[in-house]
């Protein structure tokens, strides 16, 4: 009866998640959407993870993750902005999405799925990903 017990312990690491997909819908201001994905860009131009730069905000861990996701109530604010600049060796104005919001609220539908692996296997982790913005009139 032991050996079956550890034998099935043995199985569970190589056992693979299963692949799901999940529709969400967030309601955000377009100026904090446009602002986000501005300051990933800038993140990911410098070669900085998520982890890294709230590092070197002096945040959370997962606080630019929670902001990056959008499923998550983290936002950046006013006292982000230095933080952000001084982090991203940038001006605050540079911060700001060069193009102006048209909407003062959009609704964001966002794909959650599994993350893949290198070695092709499914993770536990989730992505998300923006696939439709809409206004909110």
């Amino acid at each position: 009866m032991e050996l079956m017990c550890i034998f099935k312990l043995c199985q569970l690491p190589q056992q693979m998640a299963e692949k799901t997909e999940e529709i969400l819908y967030v309601e955000i201001s377009e100026m904090d959407y446009l602002l986000i994905c501005n300051v990933k860009d800038l993140r990911k131009e410098i070669g900085l993870t998520q982890l890294q730069l709230s590092q070197k905000m002096k945040l959370a861990d997962g606080f630019v993750s929670k902001v990056e996701t959008f499923t998550e109530r983290a936002k950046y604010n006013i006292r982000h902005l230095p933080l952000l600049a001084k982090a991203l060796d940038c001006e605050i104005y540079d911060l700001f999405p060069k193009q102006i919001p048209k909407n003062d609220q959009v609704k964001l539908t966002l794909l959650r799925t599994n993350r893949v692996n290198r070695d092709g296997s499914v993770s536990t982790k989730k992505v998300t990903e923006v696939i439709k913005i809409e206004p909110i009139r």
